[in-house]
């Protein structure tokens, strides 16, 4: 398990609606709802892959040991 800004990872999210950081407003996820990615405030579809930046910051994370907890800082442009 890795904690990333305060939430629980226990396995690299599959689709944005298995992420942690997604939320899609309801309590019920259909093929086509769509929700906001609370970490880089877009929105997204629930069932498409994780964004390219997603995938390598998961990749980097879950290389780290386990229990380790991390901060996402966004950096301005």
């Amino acid at each position: 398990m890795v904690v990333i800004n305060g939430e629980k990872f226990y396995d690299k999210p599959g689709s944005c609606g298995s992420c942690p950081f997604f939320n899609s407003g309801s309590t019920h996820l259909c093929p086509s709802s769509s929700g906001v990615c609370m970490l880089f405030g877009e929105n997204h579809k629930s069932y498409i892959n994780p964004p390219r930046r997603c995938q390598k910051l998961f990749n980097k994370a879950f290389r780290f040991p386990e229990g380790t907890e991390l901060c996402i800082v966004a950096g301005e442009k």
